[in-house]
């Protein structure tokens, strides 16, 4: 994974609003397609938040991963390795990519000095919770999503602890 640059803002946002289609057309009430716009990526690029991964000079993959995260945990937002926005482009699922992001995401958080790392996901998305859980995730709660996202009104939290190398 490379860190994203701005100028990947609109392939992030575009990976993004395709999935939330998919998961629409799917009755996964998660993400909704326009909810995440291209101008917000972009600003959170620039923070150096998102990385990508590119197969053949193509974005096939995305996460973002910042240090704290009172917007989704409240009063419980304490320093850890927040994993967001974890994408793999349909056609390359399969491969365990995603569990190669999250791996990737455990380096950066350990190399921070950080031995925690925490997730959300719909509280309502069985596959994507069992999934967490078979990563080493542990469901701490669930809670309120955040105002402007849509999809659902409920997430459930996971949080990992690192072992540092």
């Amino acid at each position: 994974m490379t860190p994203a640059l701005p100028a990947d803002a609109a392939a992030i946002a575009r990976l993004r609003d395709r999935l939330a289609q998919w998961m629409v057309d799917h009755g996964i009430a998660q993400w909704l397609p326009g909810e995440y716009p291209t101008a917000m990526v972009r600003a959170e690029t620039e923070r150096g938040e998102w990385f990508v991964w590119r197969e053949s000079g193509t974005l096939i993959a995305a996460v973002r991963l910042i240090w704290r995260d009172p917007e989704f945990w409240g009063d419980d937002d304490a320093e850890a390795g927040y994993i967001h926005g974890l994408m793999v482009a349909p056609e390359h699922r399969g491969g365990e990519l995603g569990a190669r992001i999250l791996a990737f995401c455990a380096e950066r958080t350990l190399a921070e000095g950080i031995v925690r790392q925490r997730l959300d996901t719909a509280a309502n998305n069985e596959v994507l919770r069992k999934y967490y859980t078979a990563q080493g995730f542990t469901e701490v709660r669930e809670a309120t999503l955040p105002p402007q996202f849509h999809g659902t009104d409920r997430v459930m939290l996971y949080e990992k602890s690192l072992a540092p190398a």
